[in-house]
C-alpha cells in the first residue's frame, strides 16, 4: 500500500468525526481525489492482497513470490499467476530476502597438469613440495594452516596460519618457502582449489620458474602426503587440547610446537625410524 492509499485509508477511518475538507488539507490532499478513491470499486483480488502479505510475515520476510504462489495454491485454494503475485508484492513494496548467488568469475581458474603423478619420492631436498591448507576452530573465529611438505624427508618446510583464508595464504606461505630455497626447476604440487588456481599465486610459480603440478580433480589421493600431515597434525596436536582452543594465537602456538615435534623429535617409519630433521643430516653425511 502507497502513502498517499495510507492516507485515505486514515481520513475514511475518521471521517464522521471530523469535517472531510479539513482532514484532506492536513493530509495534504484534495478532496476530489479522496472521492475518487473512496468511490472505485473494491478490488477483487484484496483477498489475494491480504493472504500474500500475511504468508510474506509469517515466513519472516523468507517467502518470495514463487514460494508464496505455491502457497496460495497449496494451503488456500487460490490459483494465482505468480506475475500477479510479484506485481502484489512490488505495490506493497514487499520482497524476499535474497541470498547472493556465488558466482565464479570467468578465467580465473588456471589449471595444471598432474606432473607429480603420485609419486611422493624426491633424490634431494627441495626437488619436489606438496602443500595444501585445512581449517582449524576456535572459540571466537575459523582458523586455517598453509604447509609446503618436501617430499626428500617429508619435512614441513613452510606454513603459515590466518584467520582469512584468501588467495594470500598460499601466496605468503610460497613467498616464505623462496626465502630458504632455490626453487628453479622444483616441482609444486597442491589440489585445484582456488587458492592455487588463481592468477596471481600462478604467476608467482612462473617467477620462482616452478614447475606446478595439480590433481586431478576431486581425487585426494593425488595429494595424499599432504591429506596424511594435516591428519597427524590434527590427531596429535589439535585434537589432544583439554582446553577448547580460544583464538588466532593459540593456534599459532599450537602449530608452532608440532611442528617442532614433527620435524625435530618425531620418528617416521619411512624414514628408516629417525625424524625428518634427523634423515636429512644423515643423508647429507652420506
Amino acid at each position: 500500500m502507497t502513502p498517499r492509499e495510507l492516507k485515505y485509508r486514515a481520513i475514511m477511518d475518521i471521517e464522521l468525526e471530523h469535517p472531510i475538507y479539513l482532514l484532506c488539507e492536513i493530509a495534504g490532499i484534495s478532496r476530489s481525489s479522496y472521492y475518487k478513491y473512496k468511490n472505485k470499486p473494491i478490488k477483487q483480488n484484496s483477498e489475494i492482497e491480504e493472504r500474500i502479505i500475511q504468508i510474506y510475515n509469517k515466513s519472516n520476510k523468507r517467502a518470495g513470490y514463487r514460494t508464496i504462489t505455491q502457497i496460495l495454491r497449496n494451503n488456500y485454494n487460490l490459483i494465482v499467476n505468480h506475475k500477479k503475485v510479484l506485481r502484489i508484492m512490488q505495490e506493497n513494496n514487499i520482497s524476499s530476502i535474497v541470498r547472493r548467488k556465488f558466482r565464479k568469475p570467468k578465467g580465473s581458474s588456471i589449471i595444471k597438469a598432474n606432473i607429480l603423478n603420485r609419486d611422493f619420492t624426491a633424490a634431494k631436498p627441495g626437488e619436489k613440495f606438496v602443500t595444501d591448507i585445512t581449517y582449524i576452530p576456535t572459540s571466537r573465529t575459523m582458523t586455517y594452516l598453509c604447509t609446503v611438505i618436501d617430499l626428500f624427508n617429508n619435512e614441513p618446510v613452510a606454513w603459515k596460519v590466518s584467520d582469512t583464508q584468501d588467495k594470500y595464504l598460499s601466496i605468503n606461505t610460497i613467498k616464505k618457502l623462496a626465502k630458504n630455497y632455490n626453487l628453479e626447476g622444483s616441482i609444486i604440487h597442491s589440489d585445484q582449489g582456488i587458492h592455487y588456481t588463481n592468477e596471481k599465486y600462478v604467476k608467482l610459480l612462473e617467477k620462482l620458474k616452478v614447475k606446478q603440478s595439480m590433481s586431478r580433480k576431486g581425487n585426494c589421493w593425488d595429494n595424499a602426503k599432504a591429506e596424511s600431515f594435516f591428519s597427524h597434525y590434527k590427531c596429535e596436536s589439535i585434537h589432544l587440547m583439554k582446553k577448547k582452543i580460544r583464538d588466532l594465537n593459540d593456534v599459532i602456538q599450537i602449530t608452532e610446537e608440532y611442528m617442532d615435534y614433527y620435524i625435530n623429535h618425531r620418528p617416521q617409519e619411512k624414514l628408516g625410524g629417525v625424524p625428518p630433521s634427523k634423515y636429512k643430516q644423515m643423508k647429507s653425511i652420506s
